[in-house]
């Protein structure tokens, strides 16, 4: 592939992953409108949509981090072509950014926290559904 290929395949990924961001998002809002107007429903039904909101939120957690894995490996790729002087816009950008032309190129040190942050998602998103106490004196 040439470097204006990856470029594009790497502007289009940025696009994917922008739109998962904010169907995450979405999602969290429609978790919170939907746990309200079931919280009247039987346990077992509350307890369904919960399993149900959880599957969704893992599925699109997913799809995000391999998008996001998907665009540190399209970079890469275009870092070690301009270290072979096939990428010279990539180059240019690299060295304009005060980046190593060549190495590899790594999500942020604070990315790890997203594991954490979805399983604190997934944990809030079944509390609605199953515990939370909408209509009583401490809601």
């Amino acid at each position: 592939m040439t470097e204006l290929e990856l470029w594009n395949l790497a502007v289009e990924n940025r696009q994917v992953y922008g739109i998962y961001n904010l169907g995450y998002g979405m999602l969290s809002l429609v978790i919170i409108v939907i746990a309200y107007l079931v919280r009247h429903q039987p346990i077992w039904f509350r307890g369904a949509s919960a399993a149900i909101t959880v599957f969704f939120i893992f599925n699109t957690f997913t799809m995000l981090v391999g998008s996001q894995n998907g665009f540190f490996g399209l970079a890469t790729t275009l870092s070690s072509m301009a270290a072979e002087g096939n990428a010279p816009m990539m180059k240019a950008f690299m060295d304009a950014n005060g980046m190593s032309v060549g190495a590899p190129v790594t999500p942020p040190a604070w990315q790890v926290l997203g594991p954490l942050a979805m399983l604190v998602h997934a944990g809030l998103s079944v509390y609605l559904f199953v515990a939370a106490k909408w209509d009583g004196a401490n809601a």
